[in-house]
């Protein structure tokens, strides 16, 4: 790129700071708590992701003419426990390679800074805090009930980021290391750098149609143009 955006969303786990989440354990429980609910278990299993997951009890559970009420409680309670499993380890975090650089490189540029995240906002802001990024951070947009914005993929999430941070999507990049991230940006018109956080996510992002990969965060910024 010849300049500059003026603002740069990354995503967190994988991206910014190396996760500490045990998303097997995750699914596991997922899967426990759906099968208590009735969910007919030959449309799940463990190798897919939470939010596809998430995705399928709740549209099986429309599909069964499920009370609104009812799911919204169902909702309500994997949200809990998500949670729960999300906050065991995050005394352990620490940043990605090049993160504190990328960050501080961007701040001195003027450009804004945003993360765009599943995570839950305790587990966001905390994370940041603790790998020593949460200073360069403009804005955080989280996986939260309670604010009433769904979550990425979502182009709400990515909608409600350019808002706080002000800007066009037209001025904006998220980098990101899974299909989610990539779905994310394709679907909100912004443009995307993928992030290979490992070999499952560097086929994610291939198979879902990113043809733009960097390696590492050194090479994100060589392509953002720092």
């Amino acid at each position: 790129m010849k300049t500059l955006t003026k603002a740069v969303i990354f995503d967190l786990d994988g991206t910014l700071v190396v996760s500490t989440v045990d998303f097997m354990k995750f699914r596991k429980r997922l899967l426990e708590y759906v099968k208590s609910k009735g969910a007919d278990m030959r449309d799940y299993d463990l190798s897919q992701m939470i939010v596809v997951m998430i995705s399928k009890f709740e549209a099986e559970m429309r599909t069964k003419k499920t009370p609104e009420d009812t799911l919204q409680r169902y909702l309500d309670e994997i949200e809990v426990f998500l949670n729960e499993i999300e906050l065991e380890r995050i005394a352990e975090t620490v940043p990605m390679d090049g993160a504190e650089r990328i960050l501080k490189a961007l701040k001195k540029k003027g450009v804004k800074i945003g993360v765009l995240t599943r995570g839950c906002p305790e587990y966001a802001e905390t994370a940041l805090k603790i790998a020593g990024l949460e200073p360069y951070i403009d804005a955080i947009i989280s996986r939260d009930r309670k604010s009433g914005i769904q979550p990425k993929p979502s182009i709400e999430s990515a909608e409600a980021i350019l808002k706080k941070l002000k800007v066009a999507r037209k001025d904006a990049i998220i980098v990101g290391d899974y299909s989610i991230d990539f779905v994310c940006a394709r679907d909100s018109g912004i443009t995307f750098i993928g992030i290979s956080s490992g070999e499952r996510s560097k086929a994610d992002l291939e198979n879902c149609g990113c043809t733009q990969i960097a390696s590492n965060l050194e090479e994100v910024g060589k392509i953002i143009g720092l």
